[in-house]
């Protein structure tokens, strides 16, 4: 379980980025008076909600939320808006009612109290709804102009009323390859690097984002991103580690990518891989139920925790056992959702459905109500209209695709900026609540909107944010806060996927396979079957947190991988046909070629020098030229998306 127990100082670090966001309001105006979350949760969750939270409600009182407070417990209510004299927690506090062994609260925390309840308990939403307009009208489409526009309004008024700058613009090479590695997974050809560079059209850098938006390879790059997200490789879902099957992984790959091609909608997608059954040789994206629950079979609770992560953007589980301690989910709303999933059977084969009668038992292993039926409800308690004995996922996957839904839009926009930008509006991405509020409410406002008026149309979105100059603004700089407020590109690793396929690029080899090999009995080659899938294996070694990225990445494994594998150190075949092609090819020719099929940019004047001199040197151009690509795949340059 993931209880935040030492979030106060996060909380107000992003409270406190939002209050000096806020278009034309000072520091002073908006301290008038203590907020809900920035100035008197973290007094309660200290003091109070030991007894008064998810875990214990001493006489049936809960202060994780206003709502909670409002309603009160036997003392009648927690606050009165503008009036602490019927406030039952002020008259607590105020006579140092505490329990055995407590401390009184001090007279700072009592005055914040207190004056919080006179100003009628001021929230960060009343706030927001005071100074936050919306960037563009909401349920209507806009062009990608309009919305990137928008975009960059919004980022760089924050920048500004932080006394910073945004950065300046990318450079054609650092905007090329970093385009190219964010929407088809893999850098540009030397050919394709080279027209990019060459063309003198104004618009060239929105022409190639349509272009690679309709490649092939963006819907592989997706399809491979969201596989691992589903079912990733280290596999962490319960007791599933390890049973993860190689090739049904790779269908949903494949499956996902078409999906992505063919520019399915998001809730289209998402309905698709939610209500499936049937057997997984006709529907690869089945196997997210036998994921997603226990000993590879399908489960209402797993699949509920995933939902909530993947397609939602909150964290569930901790309500599994228990009232959420720090969150506003109950265990009767946790159990309610998995109810739809209830009646569900299926593994890593098959999912079929059987009969139930919309409600489930909370199981023996949930610390508190074990055995308690509860009946089949959305979040926040709302009871579904329908009745049905069968497969209630259609029922709810209607409630979470509607455009209306304030989950199911903000988490895929919220996670597309953190694909982008390795951080989240909100983060973590699945950690969307009032005490882990959005650095930049507007932008997410703006992106969830769009998204939704579009129709859930992913590349419209990632159409509107690429065209913006907050994602085309390079990565140079060292001034931390100027990222943060995604003032400037953030450095990124290549993630597993991106390397082996950039490596294929570099080496002129569709077929380049880095995999592990064992020798086989009576094998004199060296060569042997490789172990598991290609994309598999190649994560498990160069996976990387993109959060934890130093400008070192390579751990002992890693090197020896780059240092020593024949693939790598025998040369590209693209290099042996090009020798044979061009005879007496120039070495400055050949040495650009290298770099602009690495690296996306060509050689300085003295990285030129180097490497010619490097070649006129050797007997043998072919391993010369060899050297030069083995050079620049180990340099950090090529390993980080910048």
């Amino acid at each position: 379980m993931r209880h935040i127990l030492n979030r106060p100082t996060k909380w107000g670090m992003g409270l406190l980025a939002i209050m000096a966001v806020l278009p034309g309001v000072s520091a002073e105006e908006t301290r008038e008076a203590p907020l809900l979350e920035r100035d008197v949760l973290p007094i309660l969750q200290k003091n109070c909600m030991g007894c008064h939270g998810g875990l214990k409600r001493k006489r049936d009182l809960d202060l994780r939320t206003l709502p909670a407070m409002l309603k009160g417990g036997k003392g009648g209510p927690a606050v009165v808006a503008g009036k602490p004299g019927e406030s039952a927690l002020w008259q607590s506090v105020a006579e140092d009612e505490m329990p055995k062994g407590k401390p009184p609260l001090s007279k700072k925390d009592k005055a914040v109290l207190k004056e919080w309840i006179s100003a009628g308990l001021p929230t960060l939403g009343h706030l927001l709804k005071k100074y936050e307009k919306p960037l563009l009208p909401a349920g209507e489409k806009h062009e990608p102009g309009a919305v990137a526009e928008a975009l960059d309004g919004h980022v760089s008024g924050q920048l500004k009323r932080h006394g910073l700058k945004p950065a300046a613009a990318a450079e054609d090479a650092e905007f090329l390859r970093r385009l190219y590695l964010d929407l088809n997974g893999r850098v540009p050809t030397a050919e394709q690097a080279t027209a990019f560079l060459e063309s003198a059209s104004p618009d060239k850098r929105a022409r190639l984002i349509d272009e690679l938006l309709a490649a092939p390879e963006f819907g592989d790059h997706f399809g491979r991103t969201w596989r691992e997200w589903i079912c990733p490789p280290e596999l962490p879902s319960d007791m599933n580690s390890g049973r993860q099957p190689v090739q049904q992984s790779r269908d949903l790959g494949k499956w996902l990518a078409r999906q992505f091609n063919e520019n399915a909608t998001w809730d289209k997608l998402v309905r698709d891989i939610l209500t499936v059954k049937g057997e997984i040789k006709n529907q690869p994206q089945l196997i997210f139920y036998g994921l997603v629950g226990q000993n590879a079979k399908a489960t209402p609770s797993g699949s509920t925790r995933t939902i909530g992560s993947l397609f939602m953007g909150v964290q569930l589980q901790c309500a599994q056992c228990h009232d959420d301690p720090y969150r506003d989910w109950a265990q009767n709303e946790f159990w309610g959702l998995a109810g739809f999933f209830n009646g569900i059977s299926g593994d890593f084969s098959k999912v079929q459905s059987r009969e139930v009668h919309g409600q489930v038992s909370i199981p023996g292993t949930a610390f508190f109500n074990a055995g308690t039926k509860v009946p089949v409800s959305f979040l926040h308690g709302t009871k579904p209209d329908a009745k049905r004995k069968t497969d209630w996922r259609g029922v709810f996957v209607d409630w979470l695709t509607r455009r209306e839904n304030p989950f199911f839009a903000k988490a895929f926009a919220n996670r597309l900026w953190f694909q982008l930008f390795t951080r989240g509006i909100v983060h973590p991405v699945d950690d969307m609540r009032e005490l882990n509020p959005p650095t930049h409410p507007g932008l997410l406002n703006l992106l969830t909107n769009e998204f939704a008026a579009s129709g859930f149309d992913v590349k419209h979105l990632l159409r509107c944010i690429c065209n913006s100059q907050t994602y085309q603004r390079t990565s140079k700089g060292t001034l931390a806060r100027q990222q943060e407020l995604f003032g400037r590109a953030p450095m990124r690793v290549m993630t597993a996927d991106m390397l082996l396929e950039s490596l294929k690029i570099a080496y002129g080899d569709p077929g380049l396979d880095l995999r592990t090999h064992a020798k086989d009995d009576g094998n004199t080659t060296g060569e042997s079957a490789a172990v598991g899938d290609e994309y598999m294996e190649f994560h498990r070694r160069f996976g990387t947190n993109e959060e934890d990225a130093t400008d070192f990445t390579h751990g002992i494994p890693q090197m020896l991988t780059f240092i020593n594998h024949p693939r790598l150190r025998q040369g590209g075949r693209f290099m042996e046909d090009w020798l044979k092609k061009n005879p007496g090819i120039k070495p400055e020719v050949m040495i650009e070629r290298l770099y602009l099929g690495t690296l996306s940019r060509r050689p300085t004047s003295e990285e030129l020098a180097e490497a010619v001199a490097y070649t006129a040197a050797s007997e043998e151009p072919k391993q010369a030229y060899t050297d030069v690509l083995w050079m620049l795949v180990n340099r950090s340059e090529y390993l980080f998306v910048r």
